[in-house]
């Protein structure tokens, strides 16, 4: 029987190290499942973005998606692919397959679409951005036009061409068929999933790693991880995080993740904590060392303020056994379940609160740690991912 192949059409690599982000993880993810599943993957990516190599398909552009340069670019090069043998099936991270629907649908060969957080989600995410008078006009005149045209011009249209369309959220999915006027039956909710076997508590890590941070083994650690920009509420962390350094002597935050809002970041803080080591910032921490910082710390923070999609951090320190602290935004609120407790965004005495409860009763936390644990197995693992998208596929290969 010949060798079933797929193609990834993605804007990241699928090769380690090159890249960050939701949406790169996922495709190093999906293009290692899809491979477990018996697929000979072909990712085809913007030129750039990869150093190449066995399995992957430069494009010769790095326009978005919805432009007729990237499209014609696209269509280029499938041609030139099929020209030797077609797929099997088609998938796309979000809309990055358009401009190929119709070459497809000509062959018979189905197209899925993964989606993560579409355009439609990125009102919000953008609001929560706005930090000036000025930012505020320009989101009002230049933002909303644009999304607006980009949903019903591009992002509608291909999602409708698409044979199967998978979201990472339920919340998402009923978006997809109530705003975006998706059949039922074509809009399927696949979750993010966690490599179960890497992302677990380990001991030996925990005492290794607070050594090297020269942390004590007892006082509690929270930890908040990701890019640092407005959106993902890491000051209303930090503000919480002060509230609770008032009343508790021990307690430490640790915030790892770089970006262009660190500074502003650490005059939130202030110098205090920061000196006394109480807030610490470390940084881009490497993906293959989170195992590492997931089992150094007691308590996970995800404190958002725009609709996460599914977050990979929120799911990877659930699989380690940490309690979650979340704001009850998009997919938090599926993700968290009864295994974390669920917080108003931009609240910090809210949040506060409950940093407080985790930190001064550790049955509650072992408790937690142990549901989070089982919902991650249970909900976003590798297995379970790998039994839903080889439903899908067989359906439609």
């Amino acid at each position: 029987m010949n060798k079933k192949t797929a193609w990834l059409i993605s804007p990241s690599s699928p090769v380690p190290g090159e890249g960050w982000g939701g949406v790169k993880t996922h495709t190093e993810l999906l293009n290692a499942l899809l491979a477990k599943l018996g697929f000979e993957v072909i990712t085809i990516v913007p030129s750039g973005v990869s150093s190449g190599g066995a399995g992957i398909e430069p494009v010769a552009s790095a326009a978005e998606p919805h432009t007729a340069a990237w499209q014609t670019a696209l269509r280029g090069k499938a041609e030139e692919l099929l020209a030797v043998s077609g797929p099997d099936v088609v998938i796309s991270e979000g809309y990055y397959a358009a401009g190929i629907e119709d070459v497809l649908k000509k062959r018979g060969i189905p197209l899925v679409a993964f989606v993560h957080n579409f355009h439609l989600v990125h009102f919000q995410k953008l609001w929560a951005e706005i930090d000036s008078a000025r930012a505020l006009a320009y989101y009002l005149v230049k933002t909303i036009p644009r999304l607006l045209l980009l949903i019903f011009r591009h992002e509608r249209p291909f999602l409708r061409k698409a044979d199967m369309v998978l979201s990472v959220s339920e919340k998402n999915s009923a978006l997809l068929r109530s705003f975006y006027r998706l059949p039922p039956s074509k809009v399927q909710t696949l979750h993010n999933w966690a490599a179960d076997v890497l992302f677990v508590r380990s001991g030996t890590l925990r005492a290794g790693t607070r050594a090297k941070l020269l942390l004590a083994q007892d006082p509690p650690v929270f930890l908040a991880l990701g890019a640092l920009w407005k959106p993902k509420g890491f000051q209303v962390a930090i503000a919480a995080f002060k509230l609770l350094a008032a009343e508790e002597a021990a307690p430490v935050l640790l915030i790892a993740g770089s970006g262009n809002y660190e500074p502003r970041l650490k005059a939130i803080a202030g110098k205090q904590l920061l000196e006394s080591g109480r807030i610490r910032f470390l940084g881009t921490w490497p993906r293959e060392d989170l195992p590492a910082l997931y089992s150094t710390a007691d308590i996970f923070i995800m404190p958002s303020t725009h609709p996460e999609g599914l977050a990979y951090t929120l799911i990877e320190a659930m699989a380690a056994g940490l309690p979650a602290i979340a704001t009850d935004l998009g997919g938090n609120t599926e993700t968290v379940g009864d295994a974390g407790i669920l917080v108003p965004h931009s609240d910090p005495e809210r949040l506060c609160a409950a940093m407080l409860k985790l930190a001064r009763d550790p049955g509650t936390r072992e408790k937690l740690a142990a549901r989070s644990a089982k919902r991650a197995l249970e909900l976003f693992s590798e297995k379970t991912a790998m039994e839903k998208l080889d439903s899908v596929l067989r359906r439609l290969c």
